[in-house]
């Protein structure tokens, strides 16, 4: 088991983000709405978390530029990295042994 250490804004919305993976490992089809909408962070500080969590390596954000949605945020699909992949125990139960489950510790 790997821990991670985050701010408690971080380990919100991980969280948040984690419970919006419902398909199999590494898809993803929630964003900046999704996770807005179970937080209840401003827009703002919410692009500010996200920023920090791409620096960290635990997320990384698709703009769809290639798809026309470059300046389109609601559109981007947010994806988990790293360690934070850990977060979906269904991901982690689905792995075999190759995904290791993660906690967060704010």
């Amino acid at each position: 088991m790997k821990t991670i250490k985050v701010t408690e804004l971080e380990k919100k919305v991980l969280e948040a983000l984690a419970n919006e993976m419902y398909a199999e490992w590494c898809f993803s089809d929630a964003g900046l709405e999704e996770v807005q909408s179970e937080t209840k962070l401003p827009v703002n500080i919410l692009r500010g978390v996200a920023g920090s969590l791409v620096k960290k390596g635990l997320l990384d954000i698709d703009d769809r530029e290639d798809e026309g949605y470059k300046n389109n945020p609601n559109m981007h699909i947010w994806y988990l990295r790293g360690a934070a992949e850990g977060l979906v125990e269904h991901w982690v139960e689905e792995s075999d042994g190759e995904l290791e489950k993660t906690i967060l510790e704010a």
